[in-house]
This record gives structure tokens, C-alpha cells and sequence, in this order.
């Protein structure tokens, strides 16, 4: 099994692209960015030598710089409103400097890049940020759901990515187009201002987005990438019907949830599926562990998900400070463990 993590993100929001002019002038960005990169480069370089073998990051999360000022979110009645930036907007070509940048770490140490496009929270209600309304966190679902703004979203962002991947395949993992997308899906069941799509309309985004992302062929007709979504839960998988949506890679994240046990693998899909998220930190216990007295270390938690058949994982996490985040030396050596056993056997994730 190959060990990744998640580097979800530095800047929730704007990592990719220019920042907000409000938070940085446009005559500092060029230092803001060398500085940053800096940093990337930096820690891809401390992931390599621990054994890491891919990265996962969010690339736009909630959307708050794609799209401020007069192209900000705007609400109107309990809506909020929002078009796709234009085709010319300044915002693509920042966007596509900093992706390159770090397909270009990736190759430089050996390492592999898992983008996920959109985080959950780019489809809650917009929240303007205070002392600077015209930035605004969230308040984009209607990308997903309505289908011309979803086809210049994926056209003027998705499809460009794409292109630029194919020059660094190699350090491409997979493409992710959303992370847990089932928690702000519509449901009678409970009520949630934040829950502003219905499962249909998320589907209809998922099947677009892979489309895309499974027609990029190599010469000999074989897929280019895996596409992938980031469910937050095991049942998702079956209960979306993934395998309809086009979805090559299945994903899906693991915390002990409701205090179930790590499903296997074998008994899992049909296509290959990888645990995309589980906690580093104690936290709560796996029953896996719980159940053959055996303690709740990141070195148990590892083995027991390569014992359930899972061909890699991914850490939670390199940047976060959470309750699911213990990102120490005892975590580094377990990680490099496993990842060098299965480096000298030739594995392939």
C-alpha cells in the first residue's frame, strides 16, 4: 500500500490564482507568490524523504478568489447569485502558473499530485468576508446546478487543467472534481440553509466533470487519469450509484464513523477505491483496532487498512489543526515504514 496526504489547503480558498487585492496589493503578489512557493517547495521536499508518494490538495475550495468585486457572489431574495468569471478574466492565467508550479515540485521529487477542484463549502450560502464584502466564501452552487453555468465553469477551468496535466501525467494521481459533496445535498429529512443542491443536479455535475476528465486519451486510446470524488462516507458509493456517474477511482473517507468498522476493499466497488481521508490523531477508536486489543497508533491504523485490501490512503493531514490531525515524528516513521516496504517490493498504488 502507498501512503499520500492531504496538503488540503495553505490559504483555504486561494492557494491557486492571484489573492483577493483587498488582503494583497497587486504590487506585492510577485513576492507573496516566490515566498509561498517557497514553502511548497519545502515541504513536497520533507514529504518525499518520508515516503509520501502523493499529495492531495484542494484546488479552489470555496471559490473565494474566483470571483471578487463586481464578480462576486451577490445575493438577491434568499438566493445567491453567481456567473462563471469570463474567458479573458485575469484570474485563469494566475491559476494556471501556480497548478503548473507544483506539477513541477511533484516531478522534481518524485511525487504525485491528487487535485480535488471544489470543496463542499464553494455550494453553501455566500458569507462576505468582514471589513471586505467583496470578497465572498461560498455562494457558487449555482456552477452545479445550472447546466450553461456549469459548462463555462468546467470549459474556461476544468478543461485547461486538464490540458496542462497531460504535461506532467506522470505526477498526476488522479483528478478529483468535489470533496464530500453529500453534505450539502437537499434532503426532507432535515433542514440546512447550506444544503443548496439536490442530489440529481450534484450528479449531473459529477457526470459532466468525469466525462471530461475520462475522454483525455493517450495515443494507444487508454485513459490519460482516474476520475474521483471525494465521498465522506463509505455508502455514498453504493447509494449514488458511483459506478454510473463515470467515476474510475473510487474514494472514500474513513473516521470511525457511527463506530463501523473499515469495510474491505475486495467487497467494496468493482473498480479500485482508496481511502482519501482518515484521522492521524487518536481521536475515536476504530473497532477494527478496538477489537483485536491492539492500540490506536497510525502504524495499526495503516497496517489494518492494507489489510482490507486498500491499494493507498491518504493522512489527515499535513496543514490542518484539528482533532483528526497528529502530524508528528511518530506519524513520519510510520509512514516511511510502510511506504518503503512496498517501494522495495515494486508496488504500484
Amino acid at each position: 500500500m502507498f501512503v499520500g496526504i492531504n496538503y488540503p489547503w495553505i490559504d483555504y480558498g486561494w492557494d491557486f490564482g492571484d489573492p483577493p487585492a483587498a488582503w494583497v496589493a497587486s504590487k506585492d503578489i510577485s513576492a507573496w507568490r516566490e515566498g509561498k512557493r517557497k514553502g511548497i517547495e519545502e515541504d513536497f521536499k520533507t514529504f518525499a524523504s518520508q515516503g509520501i508518494f502523493a499529495v492531495r490538495w484542494f484546488l479552489l475550495a470555496d471559490g473565494l478568489n474566483y470571483g471578487t468585486g463586481d464578480f462576486a457572489p451577490r445575493k438577491t431574495g434568499n438566493q445567491w447569485m453567481f456567473e462563471p468569471l469570463p474567458a479573458d478574466h485575469s484570474f485563469y492565467s494566475g491559476l494556471q502558473d501556480d497548478f503548473e508550479f507544483v506539477l513541477r515540485v511533484c516531478l522534481q521529487y518524485g511525487l504525485k499530485l491528487f487535485p480535488s477542484l471544489i470543496d463542499f463549502s464553494w455550494c453553501h450560502q455566500g458569507v462576505p468576508m468582514r471589513g471586505n464584502p467583496e470578497i465572498v466564501k461560498g455562494g457558487r452552487y449555482g456552477v452545479v446546478r445550472d447546466a450553461p453555468k456549469r459548462q463555462a465553469f468546467f470549459d474556461r477551468i476544468l478543461d485547461p487543467l486538464l490540458m496542462s496535466s497531460m504535461q506532467y501525467r506522470d505526477s498526476l494521481y488522479a483528478w478529483e472534481l468535489i470533496n464530500e459533496p453529500e453534505w450539502v445535498i437537499r434532503g426532507s429529512w432535515k433542514t440546512n440553509k447550506n444544503r443548496n443542491v439536490t442530489r440529481e443536479e450534484m450528479k449531473a455535475f459529477i457526470m459532466e466533470g468525469t466525462r471530461r476528465i475520462n475522454a483525455i486519451r493517450l495515443d494507444d486510446g487508454s485513459p490519460a487519469f482516474r476520475s474521483s470524488i471525494g465521498f465522506a462516507h463509505r455508502n455514498s458509493i453504493d447509494k449514488w450509484n458511483a459506478h454510473e456517474l463515470g467515476i474510475t477511482l473510487h474514494q472514500f473517507h474513513y473516521y470511525a464513523q457511527k463506530n463501523r468498522a473499515l469495510p474491505s476493499e475486495a467487497h467494496s466497488t468493482g473498480r479500485p477505491c482508496v481511502v482519501g481521508e482518515f484521522a492521524t490523531a487518536v481521536g475515536r477508536d476504530w473497532p477494527d483496532l478496538k477489537e483485536q486489543n491492539r492500540e490506536q497508533t497510525v502504524t495499526n491504523r495503516l497496517a489494518c487498512i492494507e489489510q482490507k485490501g486498500y491499494p493507498a490512503c491518504f493522512l489527515w493531514s499535513a496543514k490542518s489543526i484539528d482533532a483528526a490531525t497528529r502530524w508528528n515524528e511518530e506519524t513520519h516513521r510510520a509512514v516511511f515504514a510502510c511506504s518503503s516496504l512496498n517501494r522495495r517490493a515494486g508496488i504500484r498504488a
